[in-house]
């Protein structure tokens, strides 16, 4: 499906029949760019693009999560809070004030109403309190990996990292990442059964007893509990997908290359 602008993420809302795409904007891809010419897509659970400029005014946003009748959108220096009923920016709660750099994916911890947000560029992943507009840093380590895509599943925080940078900005390769596994309680990371670093991964969903994540590299893979990993499609430039669980529909955007394609998982 085309009609995007370098989109990053697209998760199903079965509260409402759409899937949520967020878009960085038009133009060559800048996903640490300010403009205010970011947006959200609607698109139909028939694989429609219903809304191309659903929700406008974003900067660069990327992950989207439900949280009670908002969504919660990921974005450069902030989480901006969208009001589904009202298809309008509710709030934006700052992050730049904790010294954010990369804010990413977000989920929420649906025990609490607790959100947690991934920070790639910083190797943090911050907690916005349920009902409060004061985040604050949660978990900050090295052996976090880049974090990108964020699920929470029970007591454990599931990671789906990006990948080391040995030099920051400099020219050595960056190494490829893997699902890491966070302790809710001791905030101790441990890697996914015995699972090796594996490419670029972003989004994150389960799938039965299996992980289901994207790769910008170009993957999307199926990955079990004890960390094997099967290449279930080939997609350039995959990102943070989202996944329909009732007929098992993987929504898949594809960043620069302006797509959202769609994947039946077997």
């Amino acid at each position: 499906m085309t009609g995007f602008e370098n989109p990053e993420s697209a998760p199903w809302d079965s509260a409402t029949g759409f899937f949520y795409v967020s878009n960085i904007g038009p133009g060559p891809i800048n996903p640490v760019g300010r403009e205010p010419d970011g947006y959200l897509s609607r698109v139909s659970s028939d694989g429609r693009l219903v809304d191309a400029k659903w929700v406008t005014g974003l900067r660069s946003p990327k992950g989207i999560h439900r949280r009670g009748t908002d969504l919660l959108v990921a974005d450069v220096g902030q989480l901006v809070v969208i009001d589904v009923a009202g298809a309008k920016i509710k709030e934006t709660i700052d992050l730049d004030g904790l010294g954010a750099k990369f804010p990413n994916d977000v989920t929420v911890d649906d025990r609490t109403g607790d959100a947690y947000i991934s920070d790639t560029g910083r190797n943090t992943i911050y907690r916005l309190p349920a009902g409060s507009s004061k985040p604050e840093v949660w978990l900050q380590s090295d052996t976090l990996e880049n974090p990108n895509g964020l699920f929470l599943d029970g007591d454990k925080l599931m990671v789906a990292g990006y990948g080391v940078d040995p030099d920051g900005d400099g020219p050595a390769a960056r190494s490829p990442g893997r699902i890491l596994v966070v302790d809710m309680a001791t905030k101790a990371v441990a890697p996914l059964g015995d699972m090796a670093p594996l490419g670029n991964l972003d989004g994150i969903e389960k799938l039965d007893a299996a992980w289901i994540v994207g790769d910008n590299t170009g993957h999307v893979w199926q990955v079990t509990a004890d960390g094997k990993a099967k290449d279930l499609a080939q997609i350039a430039n995959a990102a943070d997908l989202g996944l329909r669980r009732g007929d098992r529909l993987a929504a898949v955007p594809t960043l620069s290359d302006n797509t959202v394609q769609f994947l039946t998982i077997p």
